[in-house]
């Protein structure tokens, strides 16, 4: 070794200040150690009775473990049963679609919780992260799922292609679909053919024995093609809300409908547009909640040969209990006061009539639609909001006989009436 690096002198051993205190507070807790301390979270015991405990601490680095032995309790949910923690994730997952990554992040026996909870990881929000739905729906394993397409927060408008492309990743499990629900927010010409065409072959591998809910939402949609859709077979189909597309509307698709959010696409008005409702309900008159909205299509131009007054039969639905008749415009549309009048729903207990722009000022014509309308003798509740709200209604409807509660909004506040006979109330308000 060269003599520039030999040590001339051997240099005494010093301990300093610091270093000392620090092994002395190290020496203390250990040999010290208070009998509260025989359960922390670091003794072997407990650790074989929390399975997260040995990961959460090997991953603490050495300065830290000290500190770490002064806690002398678990948190409450390590006590909590497997099943029950599992099944709080997945109330979670309504929320939070990232919930289980975030979850089976946590430590060993969270993830291992996960992984073996395949309604977990059901949900498949597309639009991004590719790959990572694709392993979401493989750690589903058998379990139905529930296919939303929200792209909200996309950087741009959608291509065609780029529409293909998600779909494309979810077809090959359409027979596993349990919800379906679609919605675009932005313009781009014949996103619902990029959306649905795989949907739309007929063959028994677009048939869908296990979808429950079907959601299509596209308000500026100009197309006016016709969708038929599962190759007319959905038995167990209870759930639709569409706004923007029309479809063919089959008894092996839609006879067994409970809830139907119907907005008329707007391709067709006056006389056209009511006998299509009117083929529609006649089909899913099991309805027991039925929304009923025409929007406001000011481009649209009636037909000079359509015609609105005609009669058209009445349409029965003998189960309906909740009927929303909304309005978005200045004026209640021609084609809901005549829909109006065909109503027979014996069952009928609350009517909503409401006024989704929420604007102060009567709208007009307000009296053709209660001299057309018929109140069901099994009327209970009755809501009028804004729009739909006159004086000279209230005391119309306040002789109503069976009515019990009448609920007006005007602005952001409600004014319940109860209206029984026998009970003398005062208006309550929310």
């Amino acid at each position: 070794m060269p003599g520039t690096l030999r040590r001339k002198h051997r240099q005494e051993l010093t301990l300093r200040r610091s270093f000392m205190e620090v092994m002395q507070a190290k020496l203390s807790t250990s040999l010290f150690r208070r009998p509260s301390d025989q359960h922390s979270p670091k003794s072997p015991e407990n650790r074989r009775r929390d399975p997260c405990a040995e990961h959460r601490f090997k991953a603490l680095p050495p300065a830290h473990r000290s500190s770490a032995t002064s806690y002398t309790s678990t948190h409450s949910i390590r006590n909590l049963p497997p099943e029950l923690l599992a099944y709080i994730f997945v109330l979670g997952c309504e929320d939070d679609p990232m919930l289980p990554l975030s979850v089976s992040h946590v430590c060993s026996f969270w993830r291992a919780l996960a992984l073996s909870t395949p309604v977990l990881w059901r949900r498949v929000v597309l639009g991004s992260h590719y790959s990572m739905w694709e392993e979401t729906m493989y750690r589903a394993r058998g379990c139905t799922l529930d296919i939303e397409f929200k792209p909200q927060n996309h950087r741009g408008p959608l291509a065609f292609y780029e529409v293909q492309r998600y779909m494309h990743l979810v077809m090959p499990h359409i027979t596993r679909w349990r919800s379906l629900s679609i919605v675009f927010s932005e313009y781009q010409p014949y996103l619902w053919n990029s959306a649905l065409s795989e949907c739309c072959t007929k063959s028994n591998y677009t048939q869908v024995p296990g979808l429950e809910e079907l959601c299509l939402v596209y308000r500026h949609n100009d197309d006016t093609k016709e969708f038929c859709l599962f190759s007319g077979f959905a038995p167990k189909l209870r759930r639709v809300t569409l706004d923007g597309i029309r479809l063919t509307w089959l008894p092996s698709l839609f006879q067994n409908l409970t809830y139907l959010d119907y907005t008329h696409h707007g391709k067709s008005n006056g006389y056209h547009a009511i006998q299509e409702i009117g083929n529609v309900l006649r089909v899913s008159s099991r309805l027991i909640e039925l929304r009923v909205l025409f929007p406001n299509q000011g481009h649209i131009t009636r037909p000079q040969n359509t015609q609105t007054s005609l009669p058209f039969g009445s349409l029965y639905l003998p189960w309906l209990r909740a009927l929303h008749l909304r309005v978005e415009t200045r004026r209640i549309p021609e084609e809901l006061v005549l829909l109006a009048s065909m109503f027979t729903t014996p069952r009928l207990s609350e009517l909503l009539l409401i006024d989704t722009v929420g604007q102060r000022l009567a709208f007009r014509h307000i009296d053709a639609f209660w001299s057309a309308y018929t109140i069901p003798f099994s009327l209970r509740t009755l809501h009028l909001q804004n729009g739909w709200y006159t004086e000279d209604s209230v005391v119309f409807l306040s002789r109503v006989e069976n009515l019990r509660w009448l609920v007006l909004r005007r602005g952001c506040s409600d004014v319940v009436h109860w209206l029984n006979p026998d009970i003398q109330r005062s208006p309550e308000r929310k």
